[in-house]
């Protein structure tokens, strides 16, 4: 029942996307990365908004009924 409830009241209940493309788009966000090999804060910063959209289509796909 508290699984529930927090789910009703998530702030990440209302976001529209869908998790296929989200998954996509870290891809892309991967990849982008990889172009920028040795530019450490470059690569740090797509590979932690790929690992945001992956966790939150991870989500969306288990929450969304």
């Amino acid at each position: 029942m508290a699984g529930r409830l927090a789910r009703l009241t998530s702030p990440l209940r209302h976001i529209d996307a869908d998790p296929d493309q989200l998954v996509g788009e870290a891809y892309r966000l991967l990849q982008e990365a990889e172009k920028n090999h040795g530019a450490w804060a470059v690569m740090d910063a797509y590979t932690g908004m790929a690992s945001v959209k992956i966790q939150l289509a991870q989500y969306l796909k288990e929450h969304r009924g």
